[in-house]
């Protein structure tokens, strides 16, 4: 059969004709089809909104609060388990720990606290985005006594709405992605010491009483366009 065999009719024209286009194509198809899949994996699609953007935070709270009394030198080991929704990034960690010296004669003998935290459980200590802390603090006899201390997960974290023109809507989520920070067992260990002032033969305040309170804060990230 030879060339002009293929192409003495009309139906044969086109039948080559769409041969040769299949011919063509199908290797160029081939070539560029990877570097589509690539695109689509490595997130080159959408990058979301972008322009003049609202950025906001949508808060939710958990908190484990426990009371112990604890004499000259004891210690209380207190726990909190903290898990998140994959939607929700932490913004903080608090632990506040309250006392209130009010049983003893005057000045010189009030009774303090410290606690010093273990974290080598909770996910981004290994990395040492989350880092071990320490405080202390007297039970003033005037209240408001004890020490706080605060963990910032999500850096530069404050839960105030705020307007973004250089980022689009994946960037500013990347910049407020915690990443999993800040889950797992957070442990602080409690220590008292009591100042025990002596009346007539005897000892009063041998023990104080301490409120325990630990607070997670999660937010939503909520990013709208100003011109909607």
């Amino acid at each position: 059969m030879d060339f002009q065999d293929l192409v003495d009719t009309p139906q044969k024209v086109k039948t080559l004709a769409g041969t040769l286009v299949f011919l063509v194509a199908f290797p160029v198809y081939f070539e560029v089809l990877p570097s589509l899949i690539d695109d689509d994996i490595s997130g080159g699609g959408s990058s979301g909104l972008s322009g003049s953007l609202t950025v906001s935070f949508e808060e939710s709270t958990t908190s484990l609060s426990e009371s112990v009394t604890l004499g000259d030198g004891d210690s209380h080991d207190s726990f909190f388990d903290l898990m998140t929704e994959s939607a929700l990034s932490i913004g903080y960690v608090e632990l506040e720990v309250s006392c209130f010296d009010n049983d003893d004669p005057g000045p010189g003998f009030t009774d303090t606290v410290e606690g010093v935290s273990d974290l080598v459980d909770v996910e981004g200590y290994a990395s040492g985005q989350v880092e071990d802390q320490s405080a202390d603090g007297s039970c003033s006899g005037g209240g408001n006594g004890g020490f706080s201390i605060r963990w910032d997960i999500t850096p530069n974290y404050t839960g105030e709405d705020y307007t973004e023109e250089d980022l689009n809507e994946n960037e500013i989520r990347q910049l407020w992605d915690s990443e999993g920070r800040g889950t797992g067992s957070w442990i602080a260990t409690i220590t008292a010491s009591i100042e025990a002032a002596p009346v007539a033969g005897s000892f009063i305040d041998d023990n104080e009483d301490f409120d325990i309170t630990w607070t997670a804060v999660f937010f939503e990230l909520i990013i709208e366009s100003e011109s909607s």
